[in-house]
């Protein structure tokens, strides 16, 4: 109570200062916060308890914050043989478990990329760092991916550089071989037998339009498989 009458004491002085509300209790927090609509108000008892809760999973919570109404937390991982995230393209880490690849470092490398670019691939003793909610932490122990609801179709290319090009653009973003994709590029028109996320599959359209290759998404609206 004291922690909100003097939070309501400074609101008075100056409204237009930001204001958090300290609280040790969740049925208090959630009762109050509806009340004064502008101000945050946080139990550091439940921020602590998420925080346990993903460390229980073994990972490196370094930092949380609280956005809209969630608790997002700063993790880190070193990516080891058999890990679910070992394999991965960061663009499917990022829209299978939904969180935000925001430092990638190679295995043995000093330097690091903040805000890494989405096609790279993750291999044991890697080092990623992500903001993730405890939904998302949960979803990366378990390996539960959400589904790839999309494909790209390619009616044909308009150059024989664009067969060629189309190929690597293939691999770059869905992470096939190189073999699979020229096999793929060289019968045309079909259907990448490849699910991917929406984003990716729009990615992957974008890069492929602008080398002369005809291509569009197509909604499979089911979840896949590919081997």
């Amino acid at each position: 109570m004291e922690n909100l009458e003097i939070g309501l004491m400074a609101h008075a002085i100056n409204p237009t200062i930001s204001l958090i509300i300290r609280s040790q209790d969740r049925h208090f927090s959630d009762n109050i916060a509806p009340l004064f609509p502008y101000a945050q108000v946080l139990c550091g008892a439940a921020l602590s308890a998420e925080v346990f809760g993903c460390a229980a999973f073994g990972e490196n919570v370094l930092s949380l914050f609280h956005l809209s109404e969630q608790i997002v937390m700063v993790t880190e991982y070193k990516i080891e043989e058999g890990d679910t995230l070992n394999g991965l393209l960061l663009s499917e880490i990022a829209y299978g478990y939904s969180v935000v690849p925001i430092l990638y470092q190679k295995y043995q490398r000093d330097n690091y990329s903040l805000m890494p670019w989405y096609d790279v691939k993750l291999y044991a003793g890697d080092r990623l760092i992500v903001l993730a909610t405890s939904s998302s932490l949960q979803r990366i122990e378990w390996g539960e991916m959400l589904p790839r609801l999309w494909q790209v179709q390619i009616e044909k290319a308009l150059t024989t550089n664009a067969i060629m090009y189309g190929a690597e653009e293939i691999v770059l973003i869905t992470g096939c071989s190189l073999a699979s994709a020229r096999q793929w590029m060289n019968n045309l028109p079909g259907v990448l037998p490849i699910p991917l996320y929406k984003h990716q599959a729009q990615r992957l359209v974008r890069e492929l339009t602008k080398i002369q290759v005809l291509a569009n998404v197509i909604f499979i609206g089911q979840s896949s498989s590919f081997t």
